[in-house]
C-alpha cells in the first residue's frame, strides 16, 4: 500500500507533464493596442477617401476643427481598446468608475464635437433626403468599423475574459468612435438632428462587439464547466 501509492502519484504526474503543450504567451494589454495603432489611424483617416470623398467644406472649417478634432477622436476610441484589452485579462477587470467614465467621455465628446462642428459651419439635410441620409450614416460608417470590431473583439477573448460582454462591448466602442472620427471628415452634414445617425452607429457597434465576445467564448466556458463536473 505504502509503496504503490507514490507510483500512482507519479504516473498521475507523469500523465499531467505529457499532455502540456507550448503556447504562445498572449502580449501585455499596451503592447496589443500599439499593435493596431497603425489600423485605428489608417481607419480615421482614410474613411473620407472610402466614400464620396471629404466633405466640400472640410478645407473652410480649418484642420482644427476637422483633423484635430477628428485625432482627438481617434485617441479616445484608442483607449477604449486599451480597456477592452485590459478587461479582457482575468484578474485585471475595469472598475465600474472606469466603465462609467469610458461611457460618459464617449457621448460627451461626441456630442461636443457635433455641437462645435455645427456653430462653426452648419450645414443641413436636403429637403426629401432626412430618412436616406440618416440611414446611410448609420450603415456606412458601421461598414467601416466592422473589421476592426473582428479583429479587437477575437483579440480579447483569446485572453479568456471572465467578463466577455464588457471586453466585446468596449471593443466594439472603440471601433465606432474610430470609424466615425473618419466618417464626420466625409459627411458633410452638421445638423445635430442628423448627427445623431452617427451615434446609433456607435451604440450598434458596441452592442455587437458584447454579443460576438460571448457567442466566441460561450463554448469555452462549457468546456470548463464540463470538465469541473468530469472531475468530481
Amino acid at each position: 500500500m505504502t509503496e504503490s501509492r507514490p507510483r500512482s502519484m507519479d504516473a498521475v504526474r507523469d500523465e499531467i507533464v505529457g499532455s502540456l503543450t507550448p503556447v504562445r504567451p498572449l502580449a501585455a494589454p499596451s503592447r496589443r493596442v500599439w499593435m493596431l495603432v497603425p489600423f485605428g489611424i489608417a481607419l480615421a483617416a482614410t474613411a473620407p477617401l472610402l466614400e464620396g470623398g471629404a466633405r466640400a467644406n472640410l478645407a473652410s472649417a480649418g484642420p482644427l476643427l476637422t483633423w484635430g478634432l477628428t485625432g482627438l477622436q481617434t485617441l479616445l476610441g484608442l483607449w477604449l481598446l486599451a480597456l477592452g484589452f485590459r478587461e479582457a485579462v482575468p484578474g485585471r477587470n475595469v472598475s465600474g468608475r472606469a466603465l462609467a467614465l469610458a461611457t460618459v467621455l464617449t457621448v460627451s465628446l461626441v456630442v461636443a464635437i457635433t455641437l462645435v462642428t455645427n456653430a462653426a459651419s452648419h450645414t443641413g439635410v436636403p429637403a426629401g433626403k432626412v430618412v436616406q441620409f440618416w440611414i446611410e450614416c448609420v450603415i456606412l460608417p458601421m461598414a467601416f468599423g466592422v473589421p476592426l470590431l473582428l479583429v479587437t473583439t477575437l483579440m480579447a477573448v483569446r485572453a479568456f475574459p471572465t467578463r466577455p460582454a464588457i471586453a466585446g462591448g468596449l471593443c466594439g466602442m472603440s471601433a465606432g468612435v474610430l470609424s466615425d472620427a473618419g466618417w464626420r471628415l466625409t459627411c458633410w452634414i452638421s445638423d445635430p438632428a442628423h448627427v445623431t445617425s452617427h451615434g446609433v452607429s456607435i451604440v450598434i457597434l458596441t452592442l455587437a462587439g458584447a454579443l460576438l465576445a460571448v457567442a466566441v467564448d460561450a463554448p469555452r466556458w462549457r468546456r470548463l464547466r464540463t470538465d469541473r463536473r468530469a472531475s468530481r
